[in-house]
């Protein structure tokens, strides 16, 4: 057994968890204890060193590289998962309607349906048939090529969605330098951490969706359309739709609070308005795919435990190995929403933000799946609300 598999799947739970459980207190010790913080002593050192800055971001660099390259390589499907579902649709099939996307488990190859909606769907396929075309094009030189340059386009054409992530970095890069404005020998570093271990991930394009929407409805106040985007990065992987679902419960808070109130209803409709137009640009792009089909396929599978087990191996997170070794998995959506519940009325008195960065950190416990590559949105959007202040003390 090498190391990468030794990581990924021997100490994978428990190395899961104990990740997020740092993490997790790391946030807390950040936010609620101020200039005491540990947390905090630890990062402003890090900045101002920059020979421990670059350095350690290098190590870093190199040992998620080398785990992603050697572990995904051989063990991850979802180079087939999302390969089978774009060529389905490119050849006239429903992927939301047809078991046509590969998954491979230990018990063998099963066949399922797109579980991302068409935001995810369009925008690979637009790339694959783009790079499609790039690669017929070296596949007329591909005698002339040594073995080693072989190997490369074997890989990439293999990872084909790789490069479009690498693509998402320059224009992402941009974003956040509008957001933060940090000095590019500072923020490189750190935007590099935070970004490479999700590139062999769909988890890159909700990334993409997530700084779009952030940067319109945060920082130019354009929020129809950060709206949309918001949603759309939702729409790839869920962990955005934690932001528009308190986003939405603040603003309903506010209407109803100028309704009360003053007997102001002059704000109901901007107040409103970003959400329905959100949701209804997600809608306007699921209906060429049937919405229904689409609703079954990607939102009603999250929560049937059963489906999910039939195209993915259930383990890692703290929730999912306690109701295995139990031997009670079928309450596991049962024990969801009690944990959400109880969680909500925990935080009713705090920030919208709190809210946000707490439920989102405890949903990686709940998870029926390993789902580290949800994380990517979260550390950007702490960064942005309070983490950029630490660099004026640097």
């Amino acid at each position: 057994m090498n190391i990468s598999e030794l990581v990924f799947t021997s100490l994978g739970p428990i190395l899961y968890n104990l990740i997020f459980l740092i993490l997790w207190g790391s946030w807390i010790d950040y936010h609620y204890k101020g200039d005491q913080s540990k947390v905090r002593i630890y990062l402003e050192k890090y900045f101002r060193d920059n020979l421990i800055l670059y350095l350690l971001t290098a190590i870093f660099v190199i040992a998620v590289l080398f785990l992603l390259f050697t572990y995904a390589n051989a063990n991850t499907d979802v180079d087939d998962a999302i390969t089978s579902g774009v060529e389905a649709y490119l050849a006239g099939h429903n992927p939301y309607q047809e078991d046509v996307v590969i998954h491979h488990l230990p018990s063998g190859v099963t066949y399922g349906r797109y579980h991302y909606f068409p935001p995810d769907l369009l925008v690979y396929s637009s790339f694959y048939v783009f790079l499609e075309g790039i690669f017929s094009l070296i596949g007329t030189i591909f005698s002339t090529l040594s073995p080693l340059e072989n190997d490369f386009f074997t890989f990439f054409g293999t990872y084909w969605f790789v490069p479009l992530h690498f693509l998402l970095l320059l224009p992402g890069y941009w974003l956040v330098k509008e957001i933060i404005d940090w000095p590019h020998l500072k923020l490189i570093p750190f935007f590099i951490i935070l970004v490479i271990p999700f590139l062999f991930t769909n988890s890159m394009l909700m990334w993409f969706y997530f700084l779009i929407g952030y940067y319109c409805y945060e920082v130019k106040n354009k929020k129809n359309i950060g709206m949309i985007f918001y949603v759309f990065a939702a729409s790839v992987k869920y962990m955005v739709g934690f932001i528009i679902v308190f986003y939405l419960y603040q603003s309903v808070q506010q209407t109803w609070r100028n309704i009360r109130v003053n007997k102001d209803y002059s704000r109901i409709i901007s107040e409103i308005s970003p959400f329905l137009i959100g949701t209804s640009a997600l809608v306007i792009v699921s209906l060429p795919f049937n919405l229904v089909d689409v609703i079954i396929a990607v939102f009603l599978y999250q929560g049937d435990i059963a489906a999910r087990g039939e195209v993915a191996q259930l383990t890692g997170p703290l929730l999912i190995e306690v109701l295995k070794i139990l031997k009670i998995e079928r309450f596991y959506l049962l024990s969801v929403i009690i944990i959400l519940i109880v969680s909500l009325f925990i935080l009713r008195r705090h920030s919208s933000y709190e809210k946000i960065i707490h439920i989102s950190l405890l949903s990686m416990f709940i998870l029926p799946f390993y789902g580290t590559e949800l994380f990517i949105t979260l550390p950007f959007y702490w960064w942005f609300k309070e983490g950029y202040q630490l660099y004026s003390k640097i």
